[in-house]
């Protein structure tokens, strides 16, 4: 089988086509809900978006182009890029979450010094209120 059969058996799996609409296939254990929604939303100016789930955890997108001579193939193709794109930078906020974080406290406290202390005030009057508690339940348990 050449490449472009390849191809043509490839693109029937994953992307069915009516006559006006493309519909797309999509494993959730693969991408969130979030991620479907967040590639959904730079479609919305070129198309309508229908979604469903079915039993086995498959989110089945409807797409229904606004401009009835768009490729469908196509557009359903960069819905997936557009899927992988969200799913990659959902993954690198998750992962780079705390260095930012930390760049923003630095940032924030440069500006403000006065930050550090009440920050600090705060980060023990909770350990305070905290080890109280603790010791509040122990001390229920042992009653």
């Amino acid at each position: 089988m050449d490449n472009a059969k390849r191809g043509d058996v490839f693109m029937q799996n994953i992307i069915k086509k009516g006559k006006d609409w493309v519909k797309l296939s999509v494993n959730q254990k693969v991408y969130s809900l979030s991620t479907i929604y967040s590639a959904g939303y730079v479609f919305l100016d070129r198309v309508y978006i229908y979604l469903d789930k079915d039993n086995k955890g498959k989110i089945s997108i409807w797409l229904y182009p606004k401009n009835k001579k768009e490729n469908l193939e196509k557009l359903g193709m960069e819905f997936y890029n557009e899927l992988l794109n969200y799913a990659h930078y959902s993954s690198r906020i998750k992962v780079n979450a705390e260095s930012t974080k930390m760049i923003m406290q630095r940032a924030l406290f440069s500006a403000a010094p006065s930050l550090v202390h009440e920050a600090e005030e705060k980060e023990i009057q909770d350990l305070i209120q905290e080890l109280e508690e603790e010791e509040k339940s122990e001390t229920k348990k042992k009653k």
